[in-house]
Parts: C-alpha cells; sequence; structure tokens
C-alpha cells in the first residue's frame, strides 16, 4: 500500500513538472518567415480625448510610464475611469488589426502590443521594419525610437532603422493610434544582410 501511495503521488509530481514544462514552452515562439512578429500582448481600446490633435495624443502618455511597460496576460489597470486587461493575441497575417482582435470597431482610440525578444548573444545592425494605421510610437528597451505622427493607411515596411537587439530579453512596446477605420501595426525585423532575422526567440510575458 505504501508503494502504491508513494508511485501516486511521485506520478503526481511529474504530471505536475510536465504541464508547467509545457506551458513555458507555449510562450516561447519565434518570427515568421518573413521576419515578422505576429505574437503579442494587447491591451485595448483607450478612448482618446476628444481636444487635441492625433500628434499630441501620440507624444503623450495614454498610460503611467508607457515606455517601461513589461505587462503579462491578465495584468489589469484603469484608464480613465474603464478597467482594461493585457491580452495574448497572435496574429494571424504579417500585420496586427485591433479591431479584428477586439471583433468591434473602434475609432479615435489608442492600443498598446507588447512583445519579448529573447537572444543567446547580442546582435547588433537589426534592421526593425515598421508600419502603422494611423499614427505609431516605439519604445525599445526603455527608449523612445520612433513615432509616426500622420494618419495613413498601412503599407508594410514603411519605416526602417537600426537596432542593436542584447544579450538576454529585449522590449518591444508599440502604441498604435487610430482615428478612423482601421487600426493595424506591422513589424519585422531582419539581420544586416536583410534577411529574416534568425536564432531568436519571441515571449508574451517579461
Amino acid at each position: 500500500m505504501i508503494m502504491r501511495k508513494l508511485f501516486f503521488i511521485l506520478r503526481l509530481i511529474a504530471l505536475g513538472a510536465a504541464a508547467i514544462a509545457k506551458s513555458v514552452a507555449s510562450d516561447i515562439l519565434t518570427l515568421d518567415p518573413e521576419g515578422y512578429i505576429r505574437d503579442w500582448v494587447m491591451l485595448a481600446p483607450i478612448a482618446l480625448p476628444g481636444s487635441d490633435t492625433a500628434a499630441d495624443l501620440l507624444l503623450r502618455e495614454q498610460i503611467p510610464a508607457e515606455a517601461a511597460l513589461k505587462p503579462k496576460d491578465g495584468d489589469r489597470l484603469t484608464v480613465r475611469g474603464k478597467e482594461l486587461a493585457w491580452k495574448n493575441v497572435k496574429a494571424s497575417t504579417n500585420f496586427f488589426d485591433f479591431n479584428a482582435e477586439l471583433k468591434s470597431q473602434n475609432d479615435h482610440a489608442a492600443g498598446f502590443i507588447v512583445t519579448y525578444v529573447e537572444c543567446d548573444r547580442e546582435i547588433p545592425d537589426v534592421t526593425m521594419a515598421v508600419a502603422s494605421n494611423d499614427e505609431g510610437r516605439i519604445y525599445f528597451n526603455g527608449v523612445d525610437i520612433y513615432a509616426f505622427t500622420e494618419a495613413r493607411p498601412l503599407l508594410l515596411d514603411s519605416d526602417k532603422g537600426r537596432v542593436t537587439l542584447k544579450k538576454g530579453v529585449n522590449i518591444i512596446v508599440f502604441k498604435i493610434l487610430n482615428e478612423q477605420n482601421s487600426w493595424q501595426g506591422a513589424m519585422r525585423l531582419l539581420d544586416k544582410g536583410g534577411a529574416p532575422l534568425k536564432n531568436i526567440k519571441i515571449r508574451r510575458s517579461p
């Protein structure tokens, strides 16, 4: 009887360890074949005040400490009296669509998508190719590196810049404003030769 109980306990421990390992593995993802990031944690929609231009609103924090965000699925916060929750999402194509994820049309709104890029070594001269519909702003490892302050349709790889991915976890915060109609964003990472970046991991939690 004692041996049977011991076997049962060890079996439960093994099953628990396997479940934890599976959960961790499921959150380790990769870029798609063209180098696009499809896996994010999203916060939206944040209703924008109507008194200022979209450009002014983009350059103003819509939630406290935007540059330092490190969210994970299920984290909650209240913005302008409305409680919102961060949610893990996976884009079905090479661009991200807020309205599709929310299953509703959201005009004059802001949204955030955050991802974590994990590297086993430092990678210099990485091209970050981005697009947004409409205005977009990017924080990379806590630094404000990009802002596009005009309304526009989504055109993949509209803007490109170079970054260095540090060894360990790199945090990308992408804020996108929608004035009207479509609300989208896209980002991909390319090596210094212009090929999709390889041998990195994407996470949706710190």
